[in-house]
């Protein structure tokens, strides 16, 4: 038998042929909960986990430490979000915690289009009405020339924007906390370079003027402490009237129930959304159910679930466990918070 390595349900079924593949591991199978991880963690002995999106809260840091007997032990996320991890537990314990930056940009860019393709014309609800034997219309609108602000600026929003503009002939603006002269200095380049280089009209620091400038607001920051809830009912207001929202990041950025209402009134002309804050959905309250609104896309969290970056992901956490076994610490794709 080869080392031993806990795995959740959903991980594993998506690389099962490369996983088993790699002979010298012995992948065991577990359910998404804390109580299933722990009990295939102390019974394997294993000191290695990879892992989903379910939050994990304390009796896992300690299973894994208490196999790893002072060494290191090591947490792969499947995914590139870290926020269902424990990151000060992580540290206490001693754990690597690695993601796997990069895998999925180009698949969560292009759902990110999809999404607002659909948006734009109606693509969901003529299907359903197709299939229910109606031939119903309903007008649609062009993307061309419209503005679209992305709130977050990494690798992902960057290949958005250069989809959006050079393909779609979008305006694209972006929101960020970080000054556009720093964040273009980072790269030696100055802030008018950078603007070009990404496909961008305008970089905003103020959200509120940021809002005023756009017609469509796609969300793709991480969640944090300081991004939870990051469109609450204050922001949503700041939105102009009649615009739209497609949220690929994370469920928890959004304040659900502020959303719905925005939705139900028109204030809010449309919505398309990949996550949630619960997953699968469950509504903040029964009668604010989004699923019960007509003009909403819904898709179960699938941004990142393709055949491609299934695939980057599955090789990107078995370099990470090859490193990690062979003690090669400086070649882990750790989580950018980490520094144990």
């Amino acid at each position: 038998m080869g080392t031993p390595i806990v795995i959740t349900e959903q991980e594993f079924e998506k690389g099962k042929d490369l996983f088993t593949s790699r002979s010298p591991y012995n992948w065991l199978v577990s359910s998404p909960s804390e109580a299933s991880v722990v009990a295939g963690i102390r019974s394997s002995g294993t000191r290695i986990a990879v892992l989903g999106t379910e939050r994990y809260r304390g009796p896992l840091y300690e299973a894994l430490a208490e196999n790893a007997k002072g060494s290191p032990a090591l947490i792969v996320r499947y995914g590139v979000g870290f926020d269902g991890i424990d990151v000060a537990q992580c540290k206490a314990h001693g754990i690597f915690l690695c993601i796997t930056p990069g895998a999925l940009d180009e698949s969560v860019a292009e759902h990110t289009i999809a999404l607002l393709l659909s948006l734009a014309r109606n693509i969901p609800y003529c299907h359903e009405e197709f299939l229910k034997g109606r031939f119903t219309r309903r007008t649609g609108f062009e993307l061309s020339g419209k503005r679209l602000g992305l709130v977050g600026f990494g690798n992902i929003a960057k290949r958005v924007a250069e989809i959006a503009s050079l393909g779609l002939r979008m305006r694209v603006i972006a929101y960020g906390r970080t000054p556009l002269e720093q964040k273009a200095a980072k790269e030696g380049l100055g802030p008018s370079e950078y603007l070009s280089r990404y496909h961008l009209e305008a970089y905003y620091t103020d959200f509120e003027t940021f809002a005023k400038n756009l017609e469509i607001l796609s969300l793709l920051l991480p969640v944090t402490s300081e991004t939870t809830q990051f469109l609450n009912r204050d922001r949503i207001n700041a939105l102009p009237q009649g615009s739209y929202l497609v949220n690929t990041g994370r469920g928890k950025l959004v304040d659900e129930e502020a959303l719905y209402d925005a939705l139900s009134s028109g204030y809010l002309a449309g919505a398309a959304l990949d996550v949630f804050t619960q997953e699968p959905y469950v509504p903040a309250s029964a009668d604010k159910d989004l699923r019960k609104l007509g003009n909403l896309v819904l898709t179960p969290h699938i941004a990142s679930d393709t055949k491609e970056a299934n695939r980057n992901m599955q090789e990107m956490i078995l370099r990470n466990i090859d490193a990690f076994l062979a003690g090669e610490f400086h070649k882990l794709t750790q989580a950018p918070t980490i520094n144990t």
